[in-house]
């Protein structure tokens, strides 16, 4: 990617998911522009995640799209894996390796993200306070602190376009706050949130719609 996007826009149109012969979701019509986020909320079942999925392209539809900046993300001239950042509710991230190995493994598959130092890894773990577990195997920390490192990229990417699947889920009172308050700072410079949860944190993000699933 040579160049990240400034301009942006996404449209999903009368989108409806079948898994099986189960409807999922059916006749979603959202637009959510630069500087906006949108919060999907509903009970778990409900099919958040895999209306996330939806957005992402990941997750095929029965009918509907989703459009980024007026192309079908299934079109071969969208943009929009090169815009988003994906952080999925199951993290990403390998057991097996270290906190910093996760981070800088994850950093490779971001072509937003050139000539990473050790240094910057080091001030985004220390802004999540994770610095002293850099040493440390996934599968010796706890579940927050898990989920803090996969949101380190967060601090690491250029790309506009975050996608988040219950980025709160797990974190603590300081984890939450910090969470949050990048997504302000995100907004503010102009860039785009999706994201699913059980928490409604509206009051706490600028120019957040909600988007209801479910019986919620």
């Amino acid at each position: 990617m040579d160049e990240v996007l400034n301009n942006l826009e996404i449209s999903i149109n009368e989108a409806s998911c079948f898994k099986g012969n189960n409807l999922v979701f059916e006749n979603i019509t959202h637009l959510i522009k630069n500087g906006e986020m949108m919060l999907i909320m509903g009970p778990n079942g409900c099919g958040k995640t895999t209306f996330i999925k939806s957005i992402c392209g990941i997750q095929k539809l029965e009918s509907g799209s989703v459009q980024f900046n007026s192309v079908d993300i299934n079109s071969e001239f969208s943009e929009h894996l090169n815009n988003i950042l994906y952080v999925g509710h199951k993290n990403s991230i390998n057991r097996d390796l270290t906190v910093f190995e996760n981070v800088e493994y994850l950093c490779a598959f971001d072509k937003s993200i050139k000539n990473i130092q050790e240094s910057e890894i080091k001030k985004c773990l220390d802004y999540f306070g994770i610095l002293k577990f850099k040493n440390y195997l996934v599968s010796k920390i706890s579940e927050g602190n898990k989920k803090k490192t996969s949101l380190v990229r967060l601090l690491l990417s250029k790309k506009k376009i975050w996608v988040l699947d219950e980025p709160l889920s797990f974190l603590d009172s300081e984890g939450n706050t910090k969470i949050l308050n990048l997504f302000n700072q995100h907004l503010s410079n102009g860039g785009l949130i999706i994201s699913s949860s059980h928490i409604d944190f509206s009051d706490n993000v600028i120019n957040t719609k909600i988007y209801r699933m479910g019986n919620s």
